[in-house]
């Protein structure tokens, strides 16, 4: 593991910090969209013990920055690191997106699960840009968090709220279905909660557009060795949601 030194950790809302990393320029050039990292802390602790795993939200020049969710230890102990600190970092790690999607192209985050589709679109040519719709969503408007980032990539931003409070009101899968009755895309992508991966693999089976799902799982090493994140193949056998993924077409998963 490499060290990073902490530029910046934003508390953004309760809940959801930006953390700003300085990382070696040969890191950067070795990172693709859809990949992600590993954090560990670097003041000796051992608690948490495992470093956690991180998607790329946004990586320009040599700074790396990563949209998170205080959900358990690991990622309380990350709130708290200040600017001026050290974190560990084992990357890249994991398969990019594909590289042959086909556009237009949508992309459907749940929550922080839009988070590695910012270095996606910092990524796309303009063309590109003009092929692609950001689809965010979650349960209320303060929760819906870089806005003013998301919007500079000039991309048709759909939004939704649970509870109304901005944007379409409701699921952003239930926006999104509505969309597909008047727009034609060729290639998802989707990251978010579970059950939102589960309705739009449901809802999407026979459509003919490829859908392709960032999934989420413990991942003890990210190498692949432990065996502890792997998933069922619908052809029999597993795929190790590190090595192989996180991000795979949902028709040869079973969720």
């Amino acid at each position: 593991m490499k060290k990073a030194l902490v530029i910046e950790n934003e508390p953004l809302t309760e809940r959801i910090g930006l953390l700003s990393l300085k990382v070696d320029q040969h890191l950067c050039m070795a990172f693709n969209p859809g990949q992600f990292l590993k954090i560990g802390l670097s003041d000796g602790r051992f608690d948490p013990l495992f470093p956690r795993p991180f998607t790329v939200h946004s990586l320009q020049k040599n700074t790396l920055r990563i949209l998170y969710q205080v959900v358990g230890k690991g990622t309380r102990a990350l709130r708290i690191i200040k600017a001026g600190s050290y974190v560990e970092v084992l990357a890249p790690l994991g398969q990019p997106y594909p590289k042959d999607i086909e556009f237009p192209l949508a992309l459907v985050g749940g929550g922080v699960g839009v988070a590695g589709f910012g270095f996606l679109l910092e990524r796309l040519s303009s063309q590109r840009r003009k092929e692609t719709a950001l689809y965010y969503g979650a349960s209320k408007r303060s929760d819906l968090v870089r806005l003013d980032y998301f919007k500079s990539f000039e991309v048709p931003l759909r939004l939704a709220t649970e509870d109304g409070s901005l944007g379409f009101k409701g699921y952003i899968t239930d926006l999104l279905e509505k969309d597909l009755k008047e727009r034609c895309f060729r290639t998802i992508i989707a990251c978010g909660p579970l059950p939102m991966l589960k309705r739009l693999k449901e809802s999407l089976k026979g459509s003919g557009i490829k859908l392709y799902l960032s999934l989420e799982n413990f991942m003890a090493c990210g190498t692949g060795f432990c065996m502890g994140c792997v998933l069922p193949k619908r052809s029999g056998g597993y795929v190790h949601l590190c090595k192989d993924g996180p991000t795979l077409l949902a028709e040869e998963i079973e969720l």
